[in-house]
């Protein structure tokens, strides 16, 4: 022990942003820092991306490809800021909607979280419910009304 006494969490945010060194801002360092924000960005690729994109692709073919780019710029700036943020303060994204002014970020957050998993989770169910359909109707023709599949699948 160097007999130092404070702890990190003891230490004020302001010291970090001292030692904070920000990129490159030249072509070459912009290159070399967007890589792995870019591969990050990535990985953020879920289902509604595998569903929407071909959905959007077969009504309105090329007119929109152009989304494409605009929303991974946006998505890179987002994923950056966070990352930047939490390595300067050392806090999470939601220790900083705590510090804006009311709590109204916070509750955002609660409230879109939990209306994305339930229309997420009502989506994976009615897919499931129409694959169970089609499978038990067509193949060992079982004629049973599409609802009782998913509510088969709501229980278990």
């Amino acid at each position: 022990m160097t007999g130092d006494s404070s702890t990190a969490s003891d230490r004020e945010p302001a010291d970090s942003f001292d030692r904070l060194q920000l990129p490159d801002t030249g072509p070459r360092g912009l290159l070399r820092h967007f890589g792995p924000g870019l591969i990050l960005m990535m990985t953020g690729i879920g289902t509604s991306h595998l569903v929407t994109a071909p959905a959007a692709g077969g009504r309105f073919g090329y007119a929109l490809l152009w989304c494409i780019p605009v929303a991974y710029i946006f998505k890179y700036y987002g994923f950056e800021m966070a990352f930047r943020f939490t390595n300067a303060t050392g806090r999470s994204m939601l220790d900083a909607y705590t510090t804006a002014p009311g709590k109204w970020p916070v509750w955002y957050v609660l409230i879109t979280t939990v209306i994305q998993a339930a229309l997420g989770q009502a989506g994976r169910l009615a897919a499931a419910a129409a694959v169970l359909f089609y499978v038990f109707s067509e193949y060992l023709g079982l004629g049973l009304p599409s609802w009782a599949y998913g509510l088969g699948l709501g229980v278990l």
